[in-house]
């Protein structure tokens, strides 16, 4: 992309590294035009990832979910991901690879963060979809960081991660047709929270967020804008509908959470004993269509059109709704 970065975002990092940019070059916009993710070189010969938000700039959701309560859910967004890579990212494993902050700042309109290139650590692709062999490095590196945060607590975080959740989602629940998935909504947002086993969710797990390395057999994840706590199934479950095929997902998706599990109990057997891991995968297992369901929830009433609401989703959804009458 050859949109040029805001000199003002430039200016920034150079005070803040005390640094020179070379060269800068547009990874992406952030979501609604929020500030900007950019790699850039430097004459000390320094290749950093930065993700830049200013609050100044034009704000336009482009499904038009523009609010206050919008805004202050991204800026707290913002926030969270700051403390994510000072505080959280060196409590990962190499299992669950993150990249590391080389510098971040915090003013009254923004944040800056400076990380390391996943590029030259040989995470060099990304891909808009998987297949279900490719998928596996994703599926494992999910499992070793729930395992790492089972039993966490962490004011700094939301309290409640991904950002689909019921509770900050009111106006896309309201705008929901009639329809028994609407008023099962309070139900299955309950039944999630309830679980004794709470983690630390990625909370945007879809495909884009994670890069890969050429074989696709290891992976790395950015964007932690939405970590919070919650089971893990609700990662492995968005993870999953961004990934794979509606046919994949249909044929494939015990084949995945096989893959998920066996993964987790393996990471937890340091920490947990062989009846908790026992009881902690029967009741995530058995959590998975809900948290399917709830995703669908979100999505009814935020985008209803969304090529992630398939047959297969529609499936598990029903499936639930019918477990709860």
């Amino acid at each position: 992309m050859t949109q040029a970065i805001s000199p003002q975002l430039i200016d920034w990092l150079e005070a803040l590294c005390k640094v020179k940019v070379a060269t800068s070059t547009l990874i992406q916009p952030l979501w609604s035009n929020y500030g900007a993710c950019f790699r850039v070189t430097t004459t000390q010969g320094h290749r950093w990832v930065v993700k830049a938000v200013l609050y100044t700039e034009q704000h336009q959701h482009p499904k038009g979910w523009q609010s206050s309560h919008s805004h202050e859910r991204k800026r707290h967004s913002f926030v969270v991901e700051h403390y994510f890579y000072q505080y959280l990212q060196p409590k990962t494993s190499p299992f669950c690879y993150c990249p590391v902050l080389i510098a971040s700042d915090t003013k009254e309109n923004g944040h800056i963060l400076v990380l390391e290139d996943l590029v030259d650590l040989g995470f060099t692709q990304t891909s808009p979809s998987l297949t279900v062999d490719n998928a596996v490095c994703v599926i494992k590196w999910l499992a070793a960081f729930h395992a790492r945060f089972v039993g966490y607590n962490d004011d700094n975080v939301w309290q409640e991660g991904t950002y689909w959740h019921l509770a900050t989602r009111q106006d896309e629940w309201r705008a929901m047709a009639p329809s028994r998935l609407k008023d099962a909504a309070h139900s299955m947002a309950n039944t999630l929270a309830a679980c004794p086993y709470q983690t630390l969710l990625h909370g945007d797990a879809k495909v884009a967020n994670f890069c890969f390395t050429p074989a696709m057999n290891k992976c790395a994840a950015v964007d932690f804008q939405y970590t919070g706590h919650g089971v893990g199934v609700k990662d492995l479950a968005y993870f999953i509908g961004s990934a794979l095929s509606e046919e994949d997902q249909a044929h494939y998706t015990e084949y995945c959470l096989n893959l998920y599990f066996s993964a987790l109990a393996t990471h937890l057997s340091s920490t947990l004993d062989k009846e908790e891991i026992r009881t902690l995968v029967s009741q995530w297992r058995q959590l998975y269509p809900i948290a399917c369901a709830d995703f669908h929830r979100f999505l009814a009433g935020w985008s209803p059109e969304h090529w992630k609401i398939n047959n297969h989703l529609r499936g598990l959804s029903e499936q639930v709704l019918n477990s709860l009458n």
